[in-house]
């Protein structure tokens, strides 16, 4: 079974790709396209995506219940939306060698952007390269 539209959409979003440019810059609708008929592949990313709606999810409920850094006696750890957010990059991370493109942007919250241009082309790490 092929990975559905919705987790598709997923990737891209996970790996900072337009939609958009999917005519022109088709890397990633091409390996998506190759998972498709590779099980363990599309197992690897359906596990990716879980893992990172696992970590999405952890990191909404301690927004939630960081709004204080001290509850009583009990000292919450100012750390944990970092190394939630550094988590997601890690996976994100594998996603994306797994499918042999880069990472575009960082949707946990970095604020910087590896490669915005979609008619650049790389993979697997290019956006530790130069």
């Amino acid at each position: 079974m092929a990975l559905t539209e919705s987790q598709k959409a997923q990737v891209h979003m996970y790996l900072g790709w337009s939609g958009r440019f999917q005519q022109i810059d088709g890397d990633l609708s091409r390996a998506l396209g190759a998972v498709d008929s590779d099980p363990v592949s599309q197992t690897f990313v359906e596990s990716r995506l879980s893992e990172l709606a696992r970590i999405d999810t952890a990191i909404t409920s301690a927004e939630a219940r960081l709004k204080a850094s001290v509850v009583g006696p009990i000292k919450l750890n100012e750390m944990e939306l970092d190394q939630l957010r550094g988590r997601g990059r890690q996976e994100v991370g594998r996603l994306a060698t797994h499918l042999g493109v880069e990472v575009r942007s960082d949707c946990y919250g970095a604020g910087k952007s590896y490669n915005a241009n979609p008619w650049r082309r790389g993979g697997g790490n290019y956006q530790r390269q130069g």
